[in-house]
């Protein structure tokens, strides 16, 4: 094998990913389906890299026998990330008996693939494993394989739906998100479609007529895992809790119920008096369930409330509170050395990104040029 940058890289990768994978078969801490779930996806994604390589190499031209055993293990990558997804987000989440027809499509594409290709001569082999480190192929091998690249892609937007639905549900329930909102699990998403599409481009690159860019793109895909890779590790050693699942379960949607008048009264006064003139909004940690207990007000209830009548969810009806308390401090603060940073912890926030957006928001200016405007007033 030529030590060649791509070679390099791969074998870096593969090293890399061999320690990830035994680090989520082993490790004890979170939640064990869903470090299963990623180690299985990540050692089909090594797999993967390791044939690219040898097949590269010339590997399955001298040793035909051992070619096309993985072909069909891309089928399993979008599956393991929607169920990897859906582990992190529910709870209780366990695999059910029809979950095993996910499988069926790489189980048909192996058994099929294989079933042809030794039914062929030695010599017949040989052919097809030269065609294909020349990239010599049959207008049917570039229809499948963007049938297989579109079946990863349907598990991948099923899985963007259920974050981005799970994170439409925290706000109807948790007044701060930031330790819960899956920014992790939309990189790992979004890093996967992006190194999904380079390859489905190299893949079809021969198609084009443009076969000298084949070597280049493939190159830039590997740069990109590479860096990929380290990220994962890197956010998975200093913040080994992305890989510990969620210990909250998602509220169901609510829909805008009618309240009586007096009904109306009776809840308004009680949020006031509690979030208001008590300042629950002060603690960072308030939930709706928190809330449902002070108030005497189910939760689902209150939640339907806070929709109805505020026309917020729970997350921006607290934080409307809470920008409002850090108005009011970084206007009529007296203390010259008083900082943004404990305006915002004074006024219950514990994310200044959070903060800051929720500022700018609501003024339409930085907490810092707010407080500029009214200290040379």
């Amino acid at each position: 094998m030529n030590f060649t940058l791509f070679n390099i890289l791969s074998i870096v990768i593969l090293f890399q990913l061999v320690l990830l994978i035994l680090f989520l078969f082993t490790s004890k801490k979170g939640k064990k389906v869903s470090n299963q779930i990623l180690g299985f996806f990540f050692l089909v994604l090594a797999v993967n890299i390791g044939d690219g390589v040898l097949s590269i190499a010339g590997f399955f031209e001298k040793f035909p026998q051992w070619a096309h055993v993985e072909d069909g293990f891309i089928l399993l990558l979008g599956p393991l990330l929607y169920f990897y997804t859906c582990s992190v987000i529910y709870r209780n989440f366990s695999f059910r008996r029809k979950d095993v027809f996910h499988l069926l499509p790489f189980v048909l594409i192996t058994v099929s693939l294989l079933s042809f290709y030794h039914s062929q001569s030695a010599e017949k082999k040989q052919l097809i494993e030269s065609a294909v480190v020349r990239r010599d192929l049959p207008p049917a091998f570039y229809i499948i394989a963007a049938l297989v690249y579109v079946h990863v892609l349907i598990y991948l937007v099923a899985a963007f739906q259920k974050v981005l639905s799970y994170r439409d549900e925290i706000r109807q329930k948790f007044s701060s998100i930031e330790k819960i909102n899956l920014d992790w699990l939309i990189f790992l998403l979004l890093s996967i479609t992006l190194i999904l599409l380079g390859s489905w481009v190299n893949v079809m690159i021969p198609v084009t007529g443009a076969r000298d860019w084949f070597d280049y793109s493939l190159l830039i895909i590997i740069i990109i895992l590479f860096l990929f890779i380290n990220v994962v590790v890197f956010k998975g050693l200093r913040q080994p809790e992305i890989f510990a699942g969620l210990n909250v379960e998602p509220v169901a949607p609510t829909r805008d119920p009618s309240f009586v008048a007096s009904e109306t009264i009776f809840i308004q006064n009680k949020l006031r008096g509690l979030v208001s003139d008590q300042k629950l909004f002060l603690d960072p940690e308030l939930s709706l369930d928190i809330l449902a207990e002070k108030t005497g007000i189910s939760s689902r209830k209150l939640s339907q409330f806070i929709n109805a009548t505020y026309k917020k969810n729970f997350f921006d009806f607290v934080n409307s509170f809470r920008i409002e308390e850090a108005m009011r401090i970084l206007r009529e603060s007296q203390d010259p050395g008083l900082t943004v940073l404990e305006a915002m912890y004074q006024s219950g926030f514990n994310s200044k990104s959070s903060f800051n957006t929720l500022f700018k928001k609501a003024t339409g200016m930085t907490p810092s040029a707010y407080r500029r405007q009214y200290r040379s007033s």
